[in-house]
């Protein structure tokens, strides 16, 4: 069960109607019974009278006697429904963790921030590095999978510092990864080309493209940009790595208006958030 905002709600409205229906009555009560002991208090004078005050103040007995006497303690209802909103929140507390996170527990992925070192990978029009792009979404999207779906991560680097393919192709099969994500942006002579593309490699088995295919929808549909294409490629680090791998190419740097956004730091969290999303679409697990 789930902990629902209406459920917790209904259960305060109850409380509230509960003490509004019940109150008044209350007070009405305590007033009628000192209106009677102050009647019955000032003739005291008069015994006759007293006598009559005293038959006169019997209540008299109707079909609806019983059902006066029969009051509702307003303390017993809070208890009541405060029971209800414990039972609640206990049985959220136990439900929520399993769709929280461990939902990928014992999945090993290998993020490879593309570039580093002397290598900046593609350059924007005002400088901006694609090697600094690939590592912030890189961290990003081990974050996401670690914290919420617990899966292993490692990444090829942590700085911007130089790793060369085959270093970064071997310690993943040396891990002995099950997913290879290789991050990257891409570039174009023609600076006003920009677009979302993914690869694989040319002989990619079926699990990979499965990866492809759900990793392209997301950032496709999160990002907004022009759908470059699910593709196929050669590169080194698809080659190389015996596990299915793929290699996203986000969106293009050298397109100046591109470039502006991919400096804002909540925009390349929501590049690696989709990326993770596709991750878990591709093994059927709720993200």
């Amino acid at each position: 069960m789930e902990l629902d905002y209406v459920t917790v709600m209904g259960v305060f409205g109850i409380m509230r109607c509960t003490h509004q229906r019940i109150a008044p009555r209350s007070i009405q009560a305590s007033a009628i019974t000192r209106t009677t002991y102050r009647n019955t208090t000032t003739r005291a004078t008069n015994p006759s009278e007293t006598m009559r005050t005293k038959s006169s103040s019997r209540p008299a007995r109707t079909g609806h006697s019983s059902t006066a006497r029969r009051t509702v303690n307003p303390s017993t209802t809070s208890r009541i429904a405060l029971i209800l909103l414990t039972l609640i929140c206990a049985s959220s507390l136990i439900c929520l963790p399993a769709l929280a996170k461990g939902s990928l527990e014992g999945v090993k992925i290998f993020i490879d921030p593309g570039h580093g070192g002397p290598d900046p990978g593609a350059v924007g029009l005002s400088g901006l590095h694609e090697a600094d792009v690939n590592l912030r979404v890189s961290c990003v999207l081990s974050n996401c999978l670690r914290e919420y779906s617990g899966a292993q991560v490692m990444m090829s680097r942590t700085d911007d510092v130089d790793v060369s393919l085959g270093e970064r192709a071997t310690a993943a099969n040396n891990w002995g990864a099950d997913r290879f994500i290789s991050v990257h942006h891409n570039a174009s002579v023609n600076r006003d080309y920009n677009a979302t593309e993914t690869y694989v490699y040319y002989y990619a088995d079926r699990t990979a493209i499965n990866m492809q295919e759900k990793v392209h929808r997301r950032l496709v549909e999160g990002l907004g940009l022009r759908d470059g294409q699910a593709r196929t490629a050669g590169f080194y680090v698809l080659r190389h790595t015996s596990m299915p791998a793929i290699l996203t190419e986000a969106s293009y740097i050298s397109n100046p208006y591109e470039e502006a956004r991919l400096k804002d730091m909540g925009y390349t969290w929501r590049e690696g958030y989709y990326i993770y999303l596709g991750i878990a679409d591709h093994f059927g697990v709720a993200p």
